[in-house]
């Protein structure tokens, strides 16, 4: 590789992996107050000993929201992947966090010298003719653990080659056209389709300019960023965030609108980029060359089935993933490869960039971490599938989660350990009424079952797939179910799965003194 080719690599690793030359960041002298040990619980829940280890040292918050707690959005908007594992043995001037995560302190040691007598990072040429001309014998260091004017401290742990050849992104061919869309689906499997418009994954992604209702009342009164920026709305069940334009790029806004509060919780960490954050798992058919691209937003059909166009010009005839027919851990892989936490293997992507339903998600999603109530029961961290399908399993009861689910759960997972306060989970019935309380009935019939605490879905049974051993994924349909069997029942069949009563023709209660006690 030739010099120039290589400069270039080394100034754009400055520029987006170690928080190089930018106003505002690093500031000399901005770190004084570090050293003082008087201060030393300003960060640490107690003043540790000269010498000690990183991975021994306690912290009131994780590594990331304390730096944050001084430096803005613009100081570090350009933010190297942080709390993802690397995968690799990372040299030891280096340090990881007390998970084995990178923080910004691998890169950043705050308690450095502000000032050196030599360049840390690479400077213009006009910037070194000012130093000899000006006789300049201190250079900025911005507290990083090596000098990097000639990538020394990207070396470390990233290798040249790789690095000069944009290894960053996933080297596959567009899968693009291999895509047909959701609607592509609908002549052949309409019910199935209708259902599925009905779900949150449907309604994940909406766009505001096409859909301004979808944004609800989150922009009335005195919203944190004006309505005209929003581009997208996340969301449409408990908690909604909106994706906007910022400096030319795709950003999603750290508020984030509660729906069931009605209020904006504005205490999120700093506005993240969508395509490297997100995009992966709230749109379909995404991918990375050159620039994001994605089939359609919202988590359509071959977000599960994968790639879908070929079976479609065949009308059915070409084949296709079918979930129900995988084995069952590559069944599970599918669904954890959004509901789990991770990286792609670049560390550049917080999802599994480049995965396919069916593939093996091992290969493509890396950097498990604990999320908010996990305990060493339910996350052992070592890395392994088995590992994520605890966490797979941890997430299915915890989903009804009184806060809401927000992209803050798989942040501040420190802290909340096993000996944590458990968070409290919503009951059956408030989960359907989270959406549904404006269409509940009010008559006697839902009222006294609901004094009596029968839950909602006693009666209105979600679609159980062939076999009745878990939900359909596709339907939103809750009819009158039979307990043990996939089938519908006719409403009075379904009341007398718990009340022992005679009816006649009209379906009238005729032997209500033989009613057993209502069952939950």
């Amino acid at each position: 590789m030739g010099v120039g080719a290589w400069a270039r690599t080394v100034l754009l690793l400055l520029a987006g992996a170690v928080g190089g030359a930018r106003p505002g960041f690093g500031a000399e002298g901005g770190h004084a107050f570090l050293n003082d040990r008087k201060e030393c619980q300003r960060c640490h829940v107690e003043v540790p000993r000269r010498g000690a280890p990183a991975g021994s040292l306690r912290f009131h918050k994780d590594l990331v929201s304390l730096c944050l707690g001084c430096h803005t959005d613009k100081d570090l908007s350009t933010l190297h992947p942080v709390d993802i594992r690397p995968g690799f043995r990372v040299p030891r001037d280096l340090p990881l966090d007390e998970h084995g995560t990178i923080t910004c302190s691998t890169c950043h040691d705050p308690h450095g010298a502000p000032v050196a007598p030599v360049p840390y990072v690479a400077e213009t040429l006009g910037k070194r003719l000012l130093s000899v001309v000006t006789r300049k014998k201190e250079h900025k260091t911005f507290y990083l653990r090596r000098r990097n004017d000639q990538g020394q401290l990207c070396l470390g742990c990233h290798d040249r080659n790789v690095l000069a050849t944009d290894g960053f992104h996933v080297k596959e061919a567009s899968r693009i056209g291999q895509y047909a869309g959701s609607e592509a689906c609908r002549s052949c499997h309409g019910e199935v389709y209708r259902e599925w418009k009905k779900t949150p994954h449907a309604r994940m992604v909406r766009d505001l300019r096409k859909d301004p209702g979808a944004a609800g009342d989150a922009f009335n009164g005195s919203p944190p960023f004006p309505r005209e920026t929003a581009l997208y709305a996340l969301g449409a069940h408990w908690t909604m965030r909106f994706v906007a334009e910022k400096d030319g790029k795709l950003v999603v806004k750290a508020p984030i609108w509660s729906i069931t509060q009605g209020t904006w919780d504005t205490s999120y960490w700093v506005d993240k980029p969508w395509a490297q954050n997100c995009q992966g798992c709230h749109t379909t058919g995404f991918e990375m060359k050159g620039e994001a691209r994605y089939v359609e937003l919202g988590v359509g059909c071959e977000a599960c089935h994968g790639p879908g166009r070929a079976h479609a010009e065949a009308k059915g005839k070409a084949p296709i993933v079918n979930p129900a027919r995988l084995d069952p851990e590559r069944r599970e892989m599918v669904c954890a490869s959004c509901h789990t936490t991770g990286h792609d293997r670049s560390g550049q992507f917080r999802f599994p960039l480049g995965y396919l339903p069916g593939k093996d998600l091992t290969a493509y999603f890396k950097g498990l971490l604990p999320k908010p109530g996990q305990d060493n029961a339910s996350f052992l961290g070592d890395g392994t599938f088995a590992d994520r399908r605890r966490q797979w399993l941890f997430w299915t009861r915890a989903f009804w989660n009184v806060r809401g689910l927000d992209c803050d759960a798989c942040k501040n997972f420190r802290g909340q350990g096993a000996g944590g306060k458990a968070k409290a989970t919503l009951s059956p019935s408030e989960y359907c009424l989270s959406c549904h309380r404006k269409d509940l009935p009010r008559d006697d019939l839902h009222g006294k079952h609901g004094e009596r605490g029968v839950h909602c879905h006693r009666c209105h049974g979600p679609l159980v797939s062939p076999g009745g051993k878990q939900y359909s994924i596709h339907d939103h349909k809750f009819l009158f179910m039979a307990a043990e069997a996939p089938q519908a029942l006719a409403p009075r069949d379904a009341c007398r799965q718990c009340h022992n009563a005679t009816a006649d023709a009209g379906g009238r209660r005729v032997a209500e003194e033989k009613r057993r006690p209502v069952r939950p």
